[in-house]
């Protein structure tokens, strides 16, 4: 009979327990991260009886054998933090106390930076990760988060990625004569050489720029000014090939003869200087070559098509280069175009405005990039005023020709539409300011910084464990590794089975308060009815008592 009054004290005792776990569960329905727990109840075992057929068993009562954390995921709540972080899926922040070595876990993302610029919960426990270095190369040790960068070092423009669309009917041009320096045709009609300008005797202006059409011109006049006859020629220039064509006029009496090998001009008309043609009545000569050259007093009206590029130098400073693109010729199988960089008076160290790179590319007969040059530098790099670093060596990216592998397409091409910038890229910065930082999904924090660069700045690293029911709860929402747990798996969000990160959002309390009262109806309906059993028990022993009397 006293069996039954432990019996009921069992069951007042685990009811009692359940009370207390409900009763703590509702008292966290506000804590952020929390995790709903509840009792785990079993049965107590006193004896066996057996007296033949099916064994006869009386309990002892009930026993409360634990107390489990159901790790369930919580709602989420944005708030205006950028540090309160969530995690949607399994897994648990690290964080470390700086006068301990062991470390804790939590799913309560409430984070601020301390004075120390350290990421820390309310306790002032400090969140752990991986560091990025000042490149944003993040390290492989977990350490304290610490956001210490508040700005960033300039970097100097090393490699620009340029993609435009040459004109494939741009015309060769590029015709620049000065006085006494490449204006001359030496030529002969059966007597002694004459020296014909075609600035005095052409009429073109001395260092202007001209077409081929005004050039043409300009020859016929020279050679009828001074060839002391009245024979007449038919100078005619093709835009296309950039090639001249001397005509002497069918019925001229006299063989004109062109001595390029002195003409000061021949290699700006494009005739080998090597050679000299003797042209009779009906005949005609055509240069070797497409003529024009880039001319930079002129470089606007020597090339067919330039683009601005900003670089940065060494102490961040801005430069626009101005790239020209110039038609070089056009052959049986492709065209060839040569490239100039400008760097103006105002920002070059010598004062003056210098070409500071050039170089070429040639194009097939589908319009691909076939192959490109080297790049030379005339001045071995540019040099910008301001005191800065001088030869500053900046690669130039015009896409993957033919030749290098690629298909020739994917940057620079020369088709028959207008000639157009299409992308342009280059690696250099000024420095800058920290303007905010951004948490994203796989716990990588980036810096955003005034000169619109972004850098890793670190990693919010997430542990999980082979038993999370056998971690040990050490209060203020933080759990402790045991043996019972396993060994902490340590993974980036979103990898390895852990979750991924939310930011400017909190996981709330996974506390219903609707099954928490349930739970207490029950509790005290149990708690009620296990008193019922004492107070039976002890009525039936006072009978037992009276019976003696």
């Amino acid at each position: 009979m006293q069996t039954s009054l432990f019996t009921g004290i069992s069951g007042l005792n685990a009811n009692l327990a359940e009370l207390s776990v409900v009763g703590n569960n509702i008292a966290n329905v506000n804590t952020v991260g929390f995790k709903a727990s509840r009792a785990v109840f079993s049965d107590l075992l006193s004896q066996t009886l057996n007296a033949g057929g099916n064994p006869k068993q009386i309990g002892l009562g009930v026993d409360m054998t634990g107390v489990e954390h159901l790790f369930n995921q919580g709602a989420m709540e944005t708030t205006g933090n950028a540090f309160d972080l969530a995690i949607s899926g399994g897994g648990f922040f690290v964080l470390q106390n700086p006068s301990l070595s062991k470390p804790s876990y939590s799913r309560a993302g409430q984070f601020h930076t301390d004075k120390d610029n350290y990421l820390v919960n309310p306790d002032n426990l400090r969140l752990q990760g991986f560091l990025a270095n000042s490149s944003g190369i993040l390290g492989n040790t977990v350490k304290d988060i610490q956001l210490t960068t508040n700005n960033v070092a300039p970097n100097s423009t090393s490699k620009v990625d340029i993609s435009v669309n040459l004109d494939s009917n741009a015309p060769v041009t590029g015709y620049v004569f000065t006085s006494g320096t490449n204006d001359t045709v030496v030529f002969n009609v059966g007597g002694a050489p004459i020296t014909a300008s075609l600035v005095t005797d052409g009429g073109l202006a001395t260092g202007a720029a001209n077409d081929g059409g005004a050039v043409a011109a300009a020859i016929k006049s020279a050679l009828e000014a001074k060839n002391g006859t009245t024979d007449t020629y038919s100078v005619t220039y093709d835009g296309k090939t950039g090639k001249f064509d001397v005509k002497n006029d069918t019925g001229n009496g006299t063989t004109l003869t062109l001595d390029w090998s002195t003409s000061t001009s021949a290699s700006l008309l494009g005739f080998n200087a090597a050679s000299s043609g003797a042209i009779a009545a009906g005949a005609s000569d055509t240069s070797d070559l497409a003529g024009g050259a880039f001319t930079l007093a002129k470089a606007g009206e020597t090339s067919n098509f330039s683009a601005p590029v900003t670089i940065f130098d060494s102490l961040g400073n801005s430069h626009v280069i101005t790239t020209y693109f110039r038609k070089n010729n056009v052959g049986t199988t492709g065209n060839t175009w040569d490239w100039f960089s400008v760097v103006d008076a105002a920002d070059s160290t010598s004062g003056t405005s210098q070409v500071q790179a050039q170089g070429s590319m040639v194009f097939d007969t589908t319009g691909a990039l076939f192959s490109e040059s080297a790049v030379t530098y005339p001045t071995a790099g540019f040099d910008f005023a301001g005191g800065v670093k001088q030869d500053q060596i900046i690669a130039f990216d015009f896409g993957k020709g033919i030749t290098a592998g690629g298909t020739g397409t994917d940057g620079t091409t020369q088709y028959g539409v207008g000639s157009s910038l299409l992308s342009l890229k280059q690696d250099g910065y000024a420095p800058g300011t920290l303007q905010r930082l951004d948490v994203g999904t796989d716990g990588l924090i980036t810096g955003v910084f005034s000169n619109g660069t972004n850098r890793a700045i670190a990693r919010v690293m997430l542990a999980d464990f082979p038993n999370i029911t056998g971690l040990t709860s050490d209060g203020s929402g933080l759990f402790s590794e045991t043996s019972g747990s396993g060994q902490r798996l340590l993974n980036a969000p979103g990898n390895g089975g852990v979750g991924v990160l939310r930011a400017s959002t909190l996981e709330l309390s996974t506390v219903d308060i609707a099954q928490e009262f349930v739970k207490m109806i029950t509790a005290q309906r149990g708690f009620q009815a296990n008193s019922r059993i004492i107070t039976t028990t002890d009525a039936l022993m006072a009978e037992l008592v009276n019976l003696k009397r």
